[in-house]
């Protein structure tokens, strides 16, 4: 029991610090999504818990639920076990998903029969010792989740440094698949490139909509440039249409693709290394096309947006 007790322990801990980073990374829009997700993520763990300890349980005890009938009548021990069980996964809930964590408030143990003559009621005691298991394990996954770095906050830090050593504004783009293909049209759009010969004829049409179709027709036309870095069992032509067709998240190979297309240099500022990577410096004569790439500050994931120089 205590090595599956310690197992358990740190799977709360490993949650519980999973739902303070997907918290801390929580925007506005997307608030809702994590906060549902963080109580699917916590349920599920508490009913695999008390399943294991249960099977466990009844493992070592075989006997044990017979003789919980033999001690009190089967619709009051029921009727009390369920009660217990309901307060015991409150409790758990409010305390493993408050943001900022809240100060742990114990549960307390059922008060001892008023009655001399009435037997103890075994079923109670054991739901008891979970809850107090239950309580303690939270505590310490609390307290470790607590004394973690901001990762949100130490790489928003560093990209504003970043933009200030080198006259940078960040213009936000929405996190919606289409990021870089955003990004990337709002920097050509400030270089003064147009996006392609028809963006002059309809207006109405977005940004990357345009970035889209020409890293697809780039990568195309250059199979041995982009086969070798495709993922396995992928096509070319698979991985072109869901770059032209879909909202798929585009990445290194696209921004080369598109720096290559437009003849442009592509500076990519981010908090890791040394702060900015540059691509296709040889050949972009055109002009410079920044890019803000953050890996923690959204909650989604990776993400970029478009930068302009002051």
């Amino acid at each position: 029991m205590e090595d599956l007790l310690a197992l358990h322990r740190k799977q709360l801990r490993d949650l519980q610090s999973v739902i303070t980073q997907k918290k801390k990374s929580a925007t506005k829009k997307t608030r809702r999504g994590v906060n549902d997700d963080c109580e699917r993520l916590e349920r599920e763990l508490k009913e695999k818990q008390a399943s294991e300890i249960s099977a466990l349980e009844k493992e070592i005890n075989p006997d044990a639920a017979t003789n919980d009938e033999a001690d009190a009548p089967v619709e009051e021990t029921t009727e009390e076990a369920r009660e217990e069980e309901e307060e015991i996964s409150s409790k758990l809930h409010e305390t493993t998903l408050s943001d900022p964590p809240t100060n742990h408030e114990r549960i307390p143990s059922p008060p001892p029969s008023s009655s001399s003559s009435k037997k103890p009621n075994r079923n109670k005691a054991r739901l008891a010792r979970r809850a107090a298991k239950i309580d303690e394990i939270t505590a310490q996954a609390e307290q470790e989740a607590a004394s973690q770095p901001n990762l949100r906050a130490i790489e928003a830090e560093r990209m504003k440094q970043l933009f200030d050593e080198n006259g940078l504004v960040e213009i936000l783009i929405p996190p919606d698949g289409h990021c870089l293909y955003s990004a990337f049209a709002v920097g050509l759009e400030g270089a003064g490139i147009p996006l392609s010969d028809d963006t002059v004829s309809d207006k109405k049409v977005r940004g990357y909509t345009f970035t889209r179709k020409a890293a697809g027709e780039y990568i195309s036309s250059h199979p041995d440039d982009f086969a070798p870095f495709l993922e396995e069992g992928e096509t070319l032509d698979g991985h072109v249409r869901k770059v032209t067709s879909t909202a798929e998240w585009g990445g290194h190979m696209e921004i080369l693709a598109l720096a290559k297309e437009y003849g442009v240099t592509v500076k990519i500022v981010q908090a890791q290394g040394v702060g900015i990577t540059t691509m296709n410096e040889d050949e972009g004569g055109e002009a410079d096309v920044w890019l803000a790439y953050h890996r923690k500050g959204y909650g989604l994931g990776e993400h970029y947006n478009a930068l302009r120089k002051k």
